[in-house]
């Protein structure tokens, strides 16, 4: 027997009520009539007194009535035989389904996601291109179903470099697995980048194929590069020149075309407010670039300080802008505005092989994990009902009895 709320035996305390009520219940006692009261002793009595406990037979049905309604709300669960196989014949199974624009037949794997959801006790599809955030989603749900043989079904190409081994660490030893490969990955592959922009004095970009023996890339040169207004420096007077030619250096690295409206101005030490200080963040893409900036490698010197003026994204730099990390303060900016990403992950044509995926497979093991185990599930109505039948009892011991007509017993003093 397990209990789904054990936390409910603290009301056990409530046991000392009925011992309580009992302790001070008031008795009847015998009119006694003297012809004079001066005959009679005079004594004190106290209003309350603890005595020996009346009708101990209905102080155990009480107590009986209370411990009884405690384990109810406690919620007892017995583990019968009958009940646990009960929950091993049926199966919870969720069907996570690859949407990543590397699966070439999406509607493939569609009908193969139907059909292992046919004949289950309880079951979800879920897509989507991560195939790490769709097991994490599969798990979370079937800890919420009833007790019942859990299975994840992963349905994918299953490109090379999909699925991590940590996102399969985090599947539950007792929940099955099986992979079901939709489609086959194309030989050879063609991704084109984003211009970059400043690499060489010009605007270049990267055709790259990628095939079974490797990967390689071709430039472009497109024209001559534009320069790249979005980003300016501010320094103090006599570093200007300074800062101009960090600015240079780190364009000239080369960086992929983006949203032109997206506007960064780095402020060096010294620099001449060219507007009010920045404090807070209100724009997404100011939000995660300044967490990205957060993670770049060290050797920007001190922190920079990030906010937000007027929807343009200022970084306040404690070093001056003749200091050797100047331009690489301007370089991971601009990184962390714009990804320096040039092949797409999507491109990839190897696949895990079939002995890799055979080795992931189990069985759902047996139902264990009372986790889904609903209250209405437990064996508590029976623990109610008895307290009702007990409740029938105290009320049939506790009816008024007929009191019998009190008698005047008269002394006659000496």
């Amino acid at each position: 027997m397990v209990w789904l709320a054990p936390g409910a035996f603290a009301a056990l305390a409530l046991l000392a009520g009925p011992l309580i009520v009992h302790l001070l219940a008031r008795r009847n006692t015998r009119r006694l009539v003297f012809p004079a009261t001066h005959f009679v002793p005079r004594s004190e009595a106290a209003a309350i007194r603890l005595r020996r406990p009346t009708d101990i037979a209905l102080l155990l049905l009480r107590m009986a009535i209370v411990t009884t309604a405690v384990l109810a709300v406690a919620q007892p669960l017995i583990l019968a035989q009958w009940r646990m196989a009960r929950w091993n014949a049926r199966l919870a199974r969720a069907v996570v389904v690859d949407t990543s624009r590397s699966l070439a037949e999406p509607a493939i794997a569609a009908r193969l996601a139907d059909g292992e959801l046919r004949n289950v006790f309880a079951g979800r599809r879920i897509e989507t291109p991560d195939l790490a955030d769709g097991i994490a989603r599969a798990v979370r749900w079937l800890d919420s179903t009833a007790p019942a043989r859990r299975e994840i079904v992963l349905v994918s190409d299953f490109q090379r470099g999909a699925l991590g081994g940590d996102a399969l660490t985090a599947i539950p030893d007792h929940v099955g697995l099986r992979v079901i490969r939709a489609g086959v990955l194309p030989a050879t592959r063609v991704a084109t980048s984003l211009p970059v922009q400043g690499w060489r004095g010009g605007s270049w970009q990267a055709t790259t194929t990628v095939d079974g023996v490797g990967t390689a890339a071709a430039w472009t040169r497109l024209g001559d590069a534009r320069p790249a207004a979005w980003i300016s420096v501010a320094a103090a007077p006599a570093e200007a020149e300074a800062a101009a030619a960090a600015l240079r250096a780190a364009t000239a690295q080369g960086l992929p075309a983006g949203d032109e409206t997206r506007r960064v101005v780095v402020r060096f030490s010294g620099a001449t407010p060219l507007m009010p200080p920045a404090r807070s963040v209100a724009s997404a893409w100011i939000a995660f670039a300044a967490l990205r900036l957060r993670e770049a490698p060290d050797g920007l010197g001190a922190d920079p300080v990030v906010g937000e003026r007027e929807g343009v994204m200022v970084v306040d730099s404690p070093i001056r802008a003749s200091g050797l990390e100047a331009a690489s303060v301007i370089r991971a900016v601009m990184v962390a505005v714009r990804s320096a990403a040039i092949v797409d992950p999507e491109a990839e044509v190897a696949a895990v092989s079939d002995a890799d995926l055979a080795a992931w497979r189990r069985d759902p093991a047996p139902a264990a994990d009372l986790s889904g185990v609903r209250r209405e599930d437990s064996d508590a109505r029976w623990l109610w009902g008895l307290a009702l039948l007990l409740l029938g009892v105290e009320w049939r011991l506790r009816r008024p009895r007929a009191v019998p007509a009190v008698t005047e017993v008269r002394a006659d003093a000496a």
